[in-house]
């Protein structure tokens, strides 16, 4: 059995991982067969919920501003004599107007939803198309009162709506550029309906005082893409943040059991231990150095790659992790990081699975049976991240541990598999304490007076 403070550990390499800087993260990331972190279109789990959103508020800034232009007019043609056929010609107008518009906005839905459904970014075709349909509604509700009124009133009606609320809705594309589109598409309907104002009517310089506003348009297009360029900043910074803890979580998994990642990747690791009382199970494959000689390299990290497969299956399944690799064996923990109900059962519930998944190893394979020795201890030890700030292992110490290791090496003197301290034999449950019997009191290395162990019958 190796040294069982030895640091190649996997656990310990996985705790080192967490305590490099970014750069060799992505190294990391890169030989682990990951791709660095994808575009914010084709990761942003919310941006479902930003369209159906998006949709929502167009219908609702629509229907406000549709309601409030069909006031003014009306308010306007109590002024003119007999006006329902104008006004029934108007409102004619309108249902069409907004059975196309609310049409497109199904549409494009609909089609943001299909890129998104593929995790695909849509072209920016659709997006500058409906910035310019919602940002001319302005300018079509002027156009439909002018065959009604006269365009300085009809824009004056229309004008103290305003569009700032449809140029609101490019921000939500969270690109400076489109919500600056956005301000010019208006900036230029203004600019020719005032054109087409001054062309047809005499107008007073107090109107044009009110109409020009183009300046506060195109600074409110600047504010909109300035605010969407730092709200996509900050969501991209959250979803590197996010994917590069998924994925060193994800690697992290390949060391211990996923519960296990998942309760120390979220923690916060210092430097330092807690006093935990927990199980120490400690496993050799015996014989393996002679074994060893008869094979090359490959052969043997293949034999111990296939009796681990089983081995820290057990483990985990039972709510163990696998500390040390320790060569032709292991040291695996039951009851720290994770505590359990009783961690006594889990390891020996652990050892007995493992003996009935290396009788069926045996059976399946062809030459020498493997035989394996297990050694259980319980009792109070630390366990924590021990190390440097660029040097990390998460581990269990004390003396516990280390006569978990002296347990396991008296398999071989008494010619048994199994044996388990007394501290563990008494934790253990009725059905489990009958499977096994006692021996007599041993002395092991480290100790001045001899302990009490218990064979597996």
């Amino acid at each position: 059995m190796k040294d069982i403070n030895n640091p190649n550990s996997n656990l310990s390499k996985a705790l080192d991982k967490m305590a490099v800087n970014s750069n060799l993260t992505k190294i990391l990331f890169k030989y682990s067969g990951y791709v660095s972190t994808p575009t914010l279109g084709a990761t942003w789990k919310g941006k479902d919920f930003v369209i159906a959103m998006r949709f929502r508020l167009v219908q609702l800034i629509a229907v406000v501003f549709l309601f409030l232009d069909s006031t003014f007019f009306l308010v306007e043609m109590e002024k003119y004599e007999n006006p329902s056929r104008k006004i029934i010609i108007f409102l004619v107008e309108l249902i069409v107007s907004i059975v196309i518009f609310f049409g497109y906005e199904v549409w494009y839905q609909k089609k943001r939803l299909m890129y998104q459904a593929r995790q695909e970014i849509e072209p920016n075709f659709y997006k500058v198309l409906t910035i310019t349909v919602e940002a001319s509604i302005p300018f079509v509700c002027i156009l439909i009162q002018s065959l009604h009124l006269p365009l300085e009133k009809a824009y004056t009606n229309v004008y103290l709506i305003e569009h700032i609320p449809f140029m609101l809705l490019s921000i939500l594309y969270l690109r400076f550029w489109l919500c600056f589109y956005a301000a010019l598409i208006a900036s230029m309907g203004r600019i020719l309906l005032l054109l087409l104002i001054l062309s047809f009517s005499e107008v007073d310089k107090h109107f044009l005082e009110e109409s020009w506003g183009i300046a506060e348009i195109l600074l409110s297009g600047f504010i909109m893409g300035t605010i969407a360029l730092l709200y996509r900043k900050m969501i991209e910074s959250a979803i590197a943040v996010a994917f590069e803890k998924n994925k060193l979580h994800d690697i992290f998994g390949r060391f211990v059991s996923k519960d296990v990642a998942d309760q120390i990747v979220s923690k916060d690791l210092k430097i330092g231990g807690d006093n935990v009382n927990a199980s120490v199970l400690f496993l050799d494959i015996r014989n393996f150095t002679h074994r060893s000689s008869t094979m090359t390299p490959e052969d043997a990290v293949a034999f111990l790659n296939q009796v681990f497969n089983f081995t820290v299956a057990e483990v985990e399944k039972a709510g163990g992790i696998v500390n040390k690799f320790l060569g032709d064996g292991f040291m695996a923990v039951f009851g720290a990081p994770l505590s359990l109900p009783n961690s006594c059962n889990s390891a020996v519930i652990c050892a007995i699975g493992i003996f009935e998944k290396l009788q069926l190893f045996n059976v399946s394979r062809l030459g020498e049976n493997v035989n394996l020795g297990i050694g259980i201890n319980y009792g109070p030890m630390v366990a924590g991240v021990m190390g440097t700030d660029t040097r990390k292992e998460y581990t269990v110490i004390g003396d516990i541990v280390n006569t978990a290791s002296r347990i396991e090496s008296l398999n071989k003197e008494f010619g048994t598999s199994l044996l388990i301290s007394q501290s563990v034999y008494e934790n253990l449950d009725a059905n489990l304490k009958e499977q096994f019997e006692s021996l007599p009191p041993t002395m092991v290395k480290g100790k001045d007076q001899p302990i009490s162990i218990y064979k597996k019958i």
